[in-house]
């Protein structure tokens, strides 16, 4: 199941094939490594790369297998996390506080986070 613990990517809803582009690359890394060719590269760009993938691995690991929009969107603190998910038409379930406005939560789950 896809999940995000870091950093919300800008865009990952609303421009998904963007995102998915970024994961292609990611994969792409990986074939090289698996294959060969990358210990063919100069030391620095073996570095580059393997900083490239390490970003790439933090921010879009958890939804490499993503191969389409959700079904479905749970987030833990709604004040906090502002999704484009009200726009997509994706039911979203949330925790909600005392403190946060339930209207945009389809599914609301009474709770302190």
């Amino acid at each position: 199941m896809p999940y995000i613990t870091e950093r919300w990517p800008g865009g990952m809803l609303t421009n998904f094939v963007t995102i998915r582009k970024a994961v292609k690359k990611m994969t792409s890394i990986d074939r090289m490594k698996q294959d060969g060719s990358f210990d063919a590269l100069s030391k620095r760009e073996k570095l580059q790369i393997n900083r490239q993938r390490e970003k790439l691995d933090k921010n879009l690991g958890s939804i490499a297998d993503m191969t389409r929009l959700p079904g479905a969107i749970f987030i833990v603190d709604i004040k906090k996390e502002h999704i484009a998910a009200q726009k997509l038409n994706i039911p979203i379930f949330a925790m909600v506080d005392t403190n946060s406005d339930p209207r945009p939560v389809d599914f609301v789950i009474p709770s302190n986070d």
